[in-house]
């Protein structure tokens, strides 16, 4: 209800104060109403503004009413400030339930500019008409924008209806006062109790309003109610779907699922552990997955796993464990934390299945990619991998390598006279009696044909490689059975280079123990020749890569590029010999890795440009070899970089005396130079 001015006109004192008595208790009836809506749902802030703004517009009618008993200041000033008050409040309230929020700054500004307004009006210049006419625009300001608000409502159909008909109520109150407005504007107002139509309906509207509205209020808090427990009826059944669905994937997934307490005990399982442990329910509740421990992870391996639970909450990896019935079992296992409301671990839930079947086939695979299939030993692949490691560690340790070379002798004639299938028999043997005398971390590779090499590390001397060479030779002297009950003997060759005597890369200790091993062939059977080449003290910044005149394609932009590439190798190669840290190693792989991206987007434009024919074949080379060096790079590890700089002196060699040279010819003689 908008607030009006007041008068002394006593002929109509019992009518109007007859309906501001009526207005009073109907607010205050309101208020106790909504009061009790928002007792009810306490989450629900539109009845909590409702009540209170009723209960501020009831005390200022109140004083309204009792005009002749008080004083202008309370009867006027403060009537009409508790009024906008609770006319602020109201429309927030409405406001708000109609999913928007309030302007409160802009309704306080206005709110304190009216009782300003009132102020100067009732006593500097007192004018009551001027009074009426500034609360009416207040008002107005409110209602407007309430009423746009309501009419903008996106909500439920229900509450939407509901939010409408308070719009059209509000609407037909502001018609109301607004024609109560221009009554006062052109006739003038003396008092507050004046008789005429105008005043009286407007009084009649206010309190249809007041009990309308009330209803609309109750009615729309009724429905956000409705819509709250429709709602959290729906999530229930949701949840409950949820956990039926829940319950059913634990009872029937193959995965199995173990849920313990923070320390590890056991609290249930389901049927899919059974089948892959063999423990029943009963037997594992109660206890803690140690009942599962296969011996073959140490102390530290499952005190890292406690200390990423206890860190990040989660641990995930491969693990071994023992089937009731003994059987040794691989897991991929999954371990998540429950945390409780103080952020405390409550329960713990493990979630693994069987991939024993899918490691032995990884093992398969690998053995196969990496040994020699007829004798089972490393094949060249693996030799070059374990050299790499090997020189890598002996490197960092300050230790030394032998690398041996064996060539067998009398082996020819074995093919010729009895055939390959003797050959393969002898070529099985002369694995088995050298394997039989070496260490377990020695690595015995067959390259190829009758050709074998031996990597030794952790020696302290080159001089013990003299006595394993020793026994390759020994370990071949008895004869070797074939299977039509012939007997042959065969002998080897052995050439020794020492790493780092000899040579300090990849490619020049093979070329040494090759050499050495050429030179015992030719020196007469069962000799063990020693490589006589020496790696210097002065020849460490010696380029390991050479650049020459056979490199240069003919285009000074290529070119530039290579000889930058293979300094940079060549940098590469002087920081691993001379053992300038991995920190080092890292940073100049990295300028590498950055280089060839560039120097490969340089041959690309080129390519692009002059319409290279062979540009796809080229680019899938540079592709392939960039996507090697940044798996290098990203996964460097100690060992890594005599792979990495032996993959990318034989692939640069190669890919510029070969595909970049017939690049440089084609845009040479498209006048590119």
């Amino acid at each position: 209800m908008g607030p009006v001015s007041n008068g002394l006109d006593n002929a109509a004192v019992v009518d109007i104060r007859t309906l501001l008595v009526v207005s009073t208790l109907v607010l205050f009836c309101r208020a106790a109403l909504l009061g009790y809506a928002w007792a009810i749902n306490r989450t629900y802030a539109p009845a909590r503004l409702w009540a209170a703004g009723s209960a501020l517009m009831a005390a200022g009618v109140l004083l309204l009413a009792l005009r002749d008993s008080l004083s202008p200041f309370l009867s006027v000033f403060v009537a009409q400030a508790l009024v906008l008050f609770g006319w602020l409040a109201t429309s927030a309230g409405t406001v708000t339930a109609a999913g928007r929020n309030p302007p409160w700054r802009a309704g306080l500004v206005l709110t304190a500019a009216t009782l300003a307004t009132v102020l100067l009006y009732l006593y500097a210049q007192p004018d009551i008409v001027a009074r009426t006419v500034a609360i009416g625009v207040a008002g107005f300001a409110f209602d407007a924008y309430v009423i746009a608000s309501c009419l903008r409502f996106r909500g439920s159909p229900a509450r939407r209806n509901s939010f409408r008909i308070l719009a059209a109520v509000l609407a037909v109150s502001v018609v109301s006062t607004m024609v109560k407005n221009v009554h006062v504007v052109q006739f003038g107002l003396t008092s507050l109790f004046d008789t005429t139509w105008e005043m009286r309906q407007y009084f009649l509207q206010s309190i249809i309003t007041l009990v309308v509205c009330t209803a609309l209020y109750l009615m729309i808090a009724a429905q956000k109610t409705q819509e709250a427990l429709a709602q959290e009826i729906e999530e229930r059944r949701r949840a409950e779907e949820s956990m039926r669905l829940a319950g059913l994937v634990y009872e029937a997934t193959s995965e199995g699922m173990i849920v313990t307490e923070a320390d590890g005990t056991i609290i249930t399982v389901n049927p899919a552990f059974t089948a892959l442990t063999g423990y029943t329910p009963e037997e594992a509740i109660g206890r803690t997955p140690r009942i599962l421990k296969s011996g073959r992870h140490d102390a530290a391996f499952y005190a890292a796993l406690w200390r990423d639970l206890a860190s990040r909450g989660e641990w995930k990896g491969e693990v071994w464990n023992r089937h009731k019935d003994g059987t040794l079992y691989a897991e991929l296992l999954t371990i998540n934390t429950l945390y409780d409301a103080a952020g405390k671990a409550h329960r713990r839930v493990a979630l693994f299945h069987d991939i024993t079947r899918e490691k032995q086939s990884a093992e398969i695979i690998f053995h196969q990619a990496n040994h020699d299939r007829l004798t089972g030993l490393a094949n060249r692949y693996a030799f070059f991998e374990e050299l790499a490691k090997e020189l890598s560690r002996a490197r960092r340790a300050g230790e030394r390598v032998a690398l041996l070379f064996m060539d067998l002798n009398r082996f020819k004639p074995v093919n010729d006279q009895y055939g390959h299938e003797a050959g393969d028999v002898v070529l099985k043997a002369v694995a088995e009696r050298w394997h039989s005398c070496l260490r377990a971390t020695d690595t015995l590779a067959r390259l190829g044909g009758d050709e074998f090499a031996l990597v030794i590390g952790g020696l302290h001397a080159g001089e013990e490689a003299a006595g394993i060479a020793r026994k390759l030779i020994h370990a071949l002297e008895p004869p070797i059975p074939l299977p039509g009950g012939q007997a042959v003997t065969v002998g080897t060759s052995v050439g020794v280079a020492i790493y780092p005597e000899n040579a300090m890369e990849m490619d020049s200790l093979i070329a040494a123990a090759d050499a050495a091993m050429y030179r015992s062939k030719a020196g007469g059977h069962g000799e063990i020749a020693y490589s006589t080449q020496v790696a210097t003290a002065s020849g460490l910044d010696a380029d390991w890569m050479v650049f020459g005149d056979a490199h240069l394609v003919g285009v000074a932009a290529i070119d530039e590029q290579h000889r930058a590439l293979v300094e940079m190798v060549n940098e590469i190669n002087r920081s691993v010999r001379t053992g300038q840290g991995d920190e080092n190693l890292r940073k100049l792989i990295g300028e590498l890795v950055a280089f060839t991206s560039l120097h490969f987007a340089t041959e690309r434009r080129l390519m692009e440009r002059h319409g290279f024919p062979d540009a796809a074949a080229h680019h899938k080379e540079h592709e392939d070899f960039e996507l090697r060096n940044r798996r290098f790079a990203e996964r460097f590890e100690p060992g890594d970089e005599l792979r990495l700089l032996q993959m990318t002196k034989d692939w640069l060699s190669a890919h510029i005396l070969g595909p970049d040279k017939a690049l440089g010819a084609y845009l040479r003689s498209k006048g590119v130079s």
